[in-house]
């Protein structure tokens, strides 16, 4: 009985092999999953990625836009498939780690859920104004929150993203209160921004940069202490003096847990080489996107970092965070 056992458990290991081996499989099907909505950072980096890897595997992707509740709905979907590397999502950093460490939320899923793939881009974010606004500097805009605390409204592009942190940061380093107001995406939140009805907004770079090259919105502070190329003239959050955090735009894909290892770095290989390709370099970066690539356990442990970040934000502003299973 025990030979019997042994042999199938052996020939159960080989077809598994064998399979991920002939991942993918050439007219087959991949559906990558968005967080967010159509138009997007995290969109344009789908389908401009996605024709790479269709024209070196011959299989044909999908692009399904799953946005809300900081990525819950895209990865509760992307779960509900089968663990063979043909669904995989994007997930962006902080975001993603808050949607299962945030009690409220009711994730069905938790970090041993997933897989990190690797690491494609991370970028700071920039802070936003109309260009008609009467705050030409962060200082201006600083001193009339301190002046009229709660006044001015303050948009993100997630509920329960950076903002939580930058609302404290702003009260409690730079003594100004600001209201924040989520949306589910950056197109969304640009789109309030430019219609009047909020008075500042963080986004990443690639939905912004049109509007502010446009003439439509002004770029007052690059968070964190490196300049971005896309904005020249706009200032350091640390060239400023303000103890604001350096999260912003972290995006990496992620797989289901159960995907055969040998898919894994088949994944991780093909994301390390389009991201290495010139052409696709200078599409990105007309986006206002810096390829970025990270392996998987490199990106596991930046994702492992973001959890304690975002963990400490949460005793702090509910006391209650879930375990890391």
């Amino acid at each position: 009985m025990n030979k019997i056992i042994a042999t199938m458990a052996i020939s159960v290991l080989v077809s598994s092999s064998a399979l991920a081996a002939d991942f993918p499989e050439p007219a087959s099907t991949i559906t990558v999953i968005v967080p967010f909505g159509a138009g997007g950072m995290v969109d344009l980096m789908a389908r401009a990625m996605a024709p790479n890897w269709d024209a070196k595997w011959g299989t044909r992707t999908v692009v399904l836009n799953r946005p809300g509740a900081n990525g819950q709905i895209a990865l509760t979907e992307m779960l509900k498939q089968k663990p063979d590397g043909r669904t995989i999502a994007f997930t962006q950093g902080f975001d993603t780690q808050m949607s299962y460490l945030n009690a409220e939320a009711k994730a069905p899923y938790s970090r041993s859920s997933f897989i990190p793939v690797g690491m494609i881009q991370s970028t700071p974010s920039v802070w936003l104004v109309r260009s008609n606004s009467p705050y030409r500097t962060m200082g201006a805009l600083l001193d009339a929150a301190r002046h009229r605390p709660g006044e001015l409204s303050f948009g993100t592009p997630a509920a329960r993203g950076p903002a939580v942190l930058y609302l404290e940061e702003f009260e409690k380093k730079a003594g100004a209160r600001l209201t924040g107001v989520p949306f589910n995406d950056a197109p969304s939140l640009v789109s309030a921004l430019l219609g009047g009805h909020i008075d500042l907004a963080t986004s990443n770079p690639a939905v912004a940069l049109p509007h502010v090259r446009s003439g439509r919105l002004r770029a007052l502070m690059v968070s964190g202490d490196t300049g971005l190329k896309y904005f020249p003239d706009t200032p350091t959050s640390a060239s400023l003096g303000l103890e604001i955090s350096k999260l912003g735009s972290n995006t990496g894909l992620t797989l289901a847990r159960g995907t055969p290892e040998a898919t894994v770095q088949a994944w991780s290989a093909m994301l390390e080489a389009i991201s290495l390709d010139p052409t696709l370099r200078e599409r990105m970066d007309e986006l206002a996107i810096h390829l970025s690539y990270a392996t998987p356990a490199d990106y596991a442990r930046a994702w492992t970092a973001t959890e304690a970040e975002v963990r400490k934000i949460l005793m702090r502003t509910s006391g209650e965070a879930r375990p890391f299973p």
